[in-house]
């Protein structure tokens, strides 16, 4: 299975509860930063670090300072369904 079909496998049932506007956006950026770390060679959840997330904070600093904080959020809400322990890297803004 690649890393892109277990986001969404694992986020299928988080976009189901709470607002459902909020929650589709925060999945499709959960799914950009799967895109991202299967491009850098990532396979699944667990081989995805601290190393994929600053790299695609390098990639998306041209967006402002909040956006930068809902996509954190995103990854943030990722780990936890993904079961990774700790908190994703903050952007640098």
């Amino acid at each position: 299975m690649s890393l892109y079909l277990e986001v969404k496998q694992l986020t299928h049932s988080y976009v189901r509860k709470g607002g459902k506007c909020n929650r589709n956006q925060q999945r499709k950026r959960m799914l950009s930063f799967a895109k991202h770390a299967e491009n850098l060679g990532a396979k699944s959840m667990g081989q995805v670090g601290r190393r994929h997330v600053i790299l695609y904070w390098k990639e998306n600093r041209n967006l402002s300072a909040s956006t930068l904080y809902s996509h954190w959020l995103a990854l943030r809400e990722l780990w936890a369904l993904a079961g990774t322990i700790g908190e994703p890297p903050k952007p640098n803004t």
